[in-house]
């Protein structure tokens, strides 16, 4: 069985663009989240495992919703938890350029090279690891809540840069998801639309990465 582990936030989630902050989202159905759409496309019998957290950040502890957000604390659970896996999709970053954190794209991508750097200290002494692609998310836009993004949609500006540089340095796969998506009417989160669009970007990315690993 081939697997493939989407670790991510809201995005991954399968959070709609949503009209104030006291809303309560639903959740995009399964069938057309990004990662099942993905998942569809590549066929074959791939397992998706599908990790999506609200919130979650790549390395920063959230004052206000929880340390379980910081992604650091919990993918090694996940990897063992899900092991053996083919490919582990890290798309995460969004929630970094909240407000409360200050944090420019430059140290959100060094946040996504201590995960990458986890997972391949995780794997230095087994006979084989995990292919990782990183995928830079929608930029936030300016319909992003400024109660809560600030000027988030000018601090991420660069972010698919500096995490290709990470991805060429750590011998990973990058892809920008900006490529083919934006963020929704909310500034921030991914609708139906661009979660298909997204799924099937990432199926032909995937499928590479496996023929190229089988190969």
């Amino acid at each position: 069985m081939t697997t493939v582990l989407c670790f991510g936030d809201s995005n991954t989630w399968g959070c709609p663009p949503y009209a104030d902050l006291t809303e309560v989202p639903e959740r995009i159905a399964f069938a057309k989240r990004w990662t099942n759409v993905m998942g569809a496309a590549i066929g074959g019998g791939v397992h998706i495992v599908e990790e999506g957290l609200s919130g979650r950040t790549t390395v920063f502890d959230d004052p206000i919703e929880g340390i379980h957000k910081n992604g650091a604390r919990t993918l090694i659970a996940i990897i063992e938890s899900h092991a053996p896996m083919d490919v582990i999709v890290l798309m995460l970053g969004t929630n970094d350029f909240k407000d409360q954190y200050a944090i420019s794209s430059f140290n959100s991508a060094r946040g996504m090279l201590t995960l990458v750097q986890m997972i391949k200290g995780h794997y230095a002494l087994a006979d084989g690891s995990p292919e990782i692609l990183i995928v830079t998310p929608p930029a936030i836009t300016e319909d992003a809540e400024p109660a809560m993004w600030g000027d988030g949609h000018r601090t991420c500006a660069g972010h698919a840069y500096y995490l290709a540089q990470v991805a060429e340095r750590t011998g990973c796969f990058h892809y920008d998801a900006n490529r083919v998506v934006r963020a929704g009417s909310d500034g921030v989160h991914l609708d139906e639309a661009s979660h298909a669009a997204l799924g099937a970007a990432l199926a032909r990315e995937v499928k590479a990465i496996l023929a190229m690993r089988q190969g």
